[in-house]
């Protein structure tokens, strides 16, 4: 699954509030505020990544290395946990 381009559902807008971060649904200037998914600040990070160009799971481990003084394999099982909670609440293709 490392090779395969993530993909925002339509309409989510990251927003920050103070020092949280949430993916909130966006529809004609209204947000629904029924499904809120709340994100830390490297998850936000990652979030702004997928909804700004094309990006697979590798990548976005890389990226994570090259921020933060992680090893790869740890790198790209934080990225895979994160996405499949993403893809669990079907925020992402």
């Amino acid at each position: 699954m490392s090779d395969c381009v993530i993909r925002p559902k339509n309409n989510l807008q990251l927003r920050k509030l103070g020092n949280s971060y949430m993916i909130v649904e966006v529809s004609a200037e209204n947000v629904n505020m029924s499904n809120v998914y709340t994100l830390n600040k490297t998850a936000a990070d990652m979030w702004q990544l997928i909804t700004e160009g094309e990006h697979t799971a590798a990548d976005l481990a890389g990226w994570l290395c090259s921020k933060y003084d992680v090893e790869p394999a740890t790198a790209q099982a934080d990225v895979e946990q994160q996405l499949a909670e993403w893809r669990e609440f079907g925020l992402i293709f």
